[in-house]
């Protein structure tokens, strides 16, 4: 039985009651609005894809709350996006896009159904267009779950586009330590009270002694948001801490081997006499361990943004502070580097940062690059300018993981092969029924993604100006390989020899072991279960002359002008291999590569400056300039001091990092097709469930092995690598 505080005041509510919260945001008049003034031109514009009402709403948002509590904030976000998600949810259910129960409709109506938006219209790639559903019932009177309402009439009466911008409404402009604000404000202020904000300070020691005053509050006191984070280490700044996350942290899909023109870079700059013994290593290396040095390489970024090679990479912005007791506003700039750091790895495993690019303008002249001086760890704490140098990679790595390897090489990826599918595939073809499981929630999470996450929390806390930033989605969807990134293809690629992966120098490489076993494991069972579908020895030319497959991969490589996906890399898929290899990728993508990227931004990314979405002071031009850093200049260019940033950037991951649970888990789905199946006798059900019994063994063996594997890196005793096992490993993009 759970004991309730006497006092109210002590009282650590989890969460807001929905009727308190819903009355106060009519109290404070937040609650969504009919957009007005909307030309003819607004309403056609609708009409072919409803997202473009957006900008209207955003253009007739309400104005931020003017004060209130950090904590009250917290609890207000994780409401309002829940209500949010729960909203797309109906949407999408009542426009037959994503039905709790679907009806049985026969191909040529989910032709007219599911239709791929333009790129020119919304900013983003290829994606479900919302506003097919009316059209659709129009063309076909009759047919079940007929829709009475167009979509743009369906986001009015919904208030789906007034609705997203309740969320930067919620943060506000000045906040309280204490206060009696109604729901934002009196909600529990016992966790923070009279403590401050976790953003505060002038020193590095302020946050990190703040975080640390969560973990040591009794048991009553604990609080949901906050969980343990990277900054609970006491060595978290080290190099061994930095290098590590780039084999296990929220982005270890992107190191790759270094290439020549940047060995050769790193080389003839350093022409310092203090760098001579770093610049004697790296040509040693080069010369005699050339497949043990690799990089990460952000000095793509301006390109892909559409900016000039040697553009500053910045954006104005209203910064809300506080004066006098008076919260007031004023003009700020946020900046972005485009970092490029080198790596050497050791063959006992030891992953070591060697060289940084702090920001590449286009020319070595024109870029800053800094050596590690290879300190110990207690005097790394002090090496300002080399942390500095490891912030801007880390902050370069933000913007790649969540832009392109999270949002665009999942979500946007999955989502255009799931409207293909659905364009091509009836529902009873064995591609069909083998994907649509892991389509859960996908549609309807992606369209909040769209219309909340990306314009009002990652857009605005990076360091480029909006059309910059939309143009950096389109360019990593367009620059995508479907098959390249195939997980064997993939690994060998970066330089990570698959039939090496057990040896011990790549033990500490946790993640791609856990995720090539994983594409096996997938790959063995869309095998069997393809092979009921396509047998015998001619299996290659039934694959090549089945026509719902051909369908599907020309419309997945198709322009959009030509309403296709435009995903040119997308296989032809011409023998049954091919077939294996594309249904496996579309399940890895959902699962395990979602999963791996999705669940572990809490602990990286809670602790912001261990990763910071962007800077508030542009980056050093010169080497001196650069040496010269103290800790003040790191902590003004850190969101330190930046409350409103600081809360966006560490809850937006705790939205995003609730586990899957059991019952949307990949091993739940193995063991219900199982038991699904368990009683059938026709020769064709027996082998499916055969299929999915061995499935299911192999998941619930990977228990074991994925812990072996976590156990055997160096850092196990206090970071174990556990997102990819079957209790994590969600079923489909669900978050």
């Amino acid at each position: 039985m759970r004991e309730w505080p006497e006092k109210v005041e002590d009282c650590l509510v989890p969460i807001i009651d929905t009727g308190v919260f819903v009355t106060e945001l009519s109290n404070d008049d937040l609650l969504p609005k009919r957009l007005e003034g909307l030309s003819q031109h607004d309403l056609d514009e609708a009409k072919k894809n409803p997202e473009t009402l957006l900008s209207k709403a955003s253009e007739q948002a309400p104005d931020s709350l003017t004060e209130g509590t950090y904590r009250g904030t917290q609890l207000a976000l994780t409401k309002v996006y829940d209500m949010i998600e729960k909203k797309y949810t109906s949407f999408m259910d009542t426009a037959n896009f994503e039905p709790t129960i679907p009806s049985a409709l026969p191909l040529g109506k989910m032709r007219e159904l599911f239709i791929f938006t333009d790129p020119l219209d919304d900013n983003f790639p290829p994606h479900l267009n919302l506003a097919a559903n009316k059209p659709a019932s129009d063309a076909n009177p009759g047919v079940n779950q007929k829709s009475t309402l167009s979509t743009g009439d369906l986001f009015n009466k919904l208030r789906l586009a007034q609705l997203t911008t309740l969320l930067p409404a919620l943060v506000p402009k000045k906040f309280l330590e204490r206060a009696a604000l109604g729901v934002l404000g009196a909600t529990a202020t016992v966790a923070y009270g009279g403590m401050g904000t976790p953003d505060s300070g002038t020193k590095i020691a302020d946050v990190e002694n703040y975080n640390k005053r969560q973990r040591e509050k009794k048991w009553f006191q604990k609080d949901i948001f906050d969980l343990p984070n990277i900054g609970d280490l006491p060595d978290w700044y080290s190099d061994a801490r930095f290098a590590q996350q780039h084999f296990t942290g929220t982005n270890p899909t992107t190191i790759q081997l270094a290439s020549d023109f940047w060995i050769q870079h790193f080389i003839g700059n350093a022409t310092d006499p203090q760098d001579k013994d770093m610049q004697d290593k790296i040509q040693r290396f080069a010369s005699e361990r050339r497949q043990s040095l690799y990089m990460q390489d952000y000095s793509y970024f301006r390109r892909d943004a559409g900016l000039a090679e040697d553009a500053e990479i910045s954006c104005e912005y209203d910064e809300h502070y506080e004066e006098n007791g008076k919260a007031k506003t004023r003009k700020a700039t946020r900046y972005g580097v485009a970092s490029v750091c080198l790596f050497h790895l050791t063959d006992d495993g030891q992953l070591e940062p060697l060289a940084i690019v702090i920001d590449w303008r286009g020319t070595s002249q024109k870029s800053v690059t800094i050596y590690n001086k290879e300190l110990n760890k207690t005097d790394q704490k002090e090496d300002w300018a080399w942390r500095y140098a490891k912030t801007c990679v880390q902050s370069s790595d933000w913007i790649r993981h969540e832009v392109t390897v999270h949002l665009t090489n999942t979500h946007l990826v999955e989502e255009a092969t799931i409207v293909g599918a659905y364009r091509n595939l009836p529902q009873d073809h064995i591609v069909f029924q083998l994907l649509y499981p892991h389509w859960q929630k996908t549609l309807s999470l992606n369209a909040a993604a769209r219309t909340v996450l990306i314009p009002y929390v990652v857009v605005p806390l990076i360091g480029m100006p909006d059309q910059n930033a939309y143009k950096f989605i389109q360019s990593a969807y367009n620059n995508f390989d479907f098959v390249a990134n195939y997980i064997p293809n993939d690994l060998q690629r970066r330089g990570f020899p698959t039939d090496k992966l057990n040896d011990r120098k790549y033990h500490n490489y946790t993640w791609a072991r856990c995720i090539h076993s994983m594409w096996y494991k997938i790959r063995t069972y869309v095998s069997e279960m393809l092979q009921i579908q396509y047998s015998g020895p001619d299996a290659d030319a039934q694959v090549a002359n089945d026509v719902h497959i051909r369908g599907w991969y020309t419309e997945m490589q198709a322009s959009p002008a030509e309403r296709g996906a435009g995903m040119k890399t997308f296989p032809t898929i011409k023998t049954l291999a091919d077939l294996i290899d594309a249904v496996t990728m579309c399940i890895h993508l959902a699962s395990p590569q979602h999963t791996s990227v999705n669940y572990l931004q809490n602990y990286y990314q809670a602790f912001v400056i261990n990763k910071p979405p962007c800077f508030y002071t542009p980056p050093p031009t010169s080497l001196a300039q650069l040496r010269a850093y103290t800790e003040t200049d790191l902590v003004k260019a850190l969101p330190i001091n930046h409350t409103r940033e600081w809360l966006l950037a560490s809850h937006i991951p705790y939205l995003l990092s609730f586990k899957p649970g059991d019952k949307e888990s990949l091993i739940i789905y193995a063991a219900s097709k199982y038991h699904v199946y368990k009683f059938k006798h026709s020769e064709k059900e027996g082998k499916i469930r055969d299929a999915a019994a061995r499935f299911y063994e192999r998941l619930a063996g990977s228990e074991m092995e994925f812990r072996r594997y976590a156990e055997d890196a160096d850092d196990s005793d206090v970071v174990m690598y556990e997102v990819l096992s079957p209790s994590w490993n969600a079923v489909s993009i669900l978050i």
